[in-house]
């Protein structure tokens, strides 16, 4: 469902959906032969799909960095901060998987990626749930690829977006209880 806020293109994606995309992208990465030893989820959007994608390609092992780019829809950062990482030793000699939950930018995953290399990954893959035309970066995986610039609103993140739409003067507790 995809509506106008304050002059953003707003999409709503629901709970089922957010799974069955998750589920989706898990089968394109386990068609493709690549068998991670490691997940490593882009926090804070990237831990839902990422444990979902975990248990479908059997990966006990999730990890997470906090990477954060992003404000209020449009608005974004300069640049992607890391503000937590893991310890080289966790990935070092390791096939990856960095999962995110979207690609706007592609700033956060070649961050990720170029970070998980330094500290001696054997292989980074990366997987997003929705890959936007307006990316730098192609991630090796999406689930779907979105032509149009539009705000996607995810069920895990519905309290961030409600407080920030909040804030701007837009109440979007309307469109939150349908799809949550």
């Amino acid at each position: 469902m995809a509506v106008e806020i304050g002059g953003i293109k707003v999409r709503f994606i629901t709970w089922a959906e957010g799974v069955a995309l998750s589920e989706a992208l898990a089968r394109k990465v386990e068609e493709s032969g690549y068998v991670p030893d490691v997940v490593v989820a882009i926090s804070r959007g990237g831990l839902v799909p990422a444990r979902i994608i975990s248990d479908v390609l059997g990966v006990d092992d999730v990890i997470s960095i906090g990477v954060k780019y992003w404000g209020l829809a449009h608005r974004r950062a300069e640049k992607p901060v890391l503000y937590h990482s893991i310890e080289p030793g966790v990935i070092r000699d390791r096939k990856t998987l960095v999962v995110d939950e979207v690609a706007d930018t592609g700033h956060t995953l070649m961050l990720a990626k170029n970070l998980l290399d330094l500290m001696g990954a054997r292989e980074v893959k990366t997987a997003v749930l929705h890959l936007k035309t307006t990316s730098r970066f192609i991630p090796d995986y999406y689930a779907e690829k979105i032509e149009e610039w539009i705000w996607l609103s995810y069920p895990w993140s519905r309290h961030e977006d409600y407080r920030e739409f909040k804030k701007k003067g837009h109440d979007i507790s309307m469109y939150i209880n349908r799809i949550c």
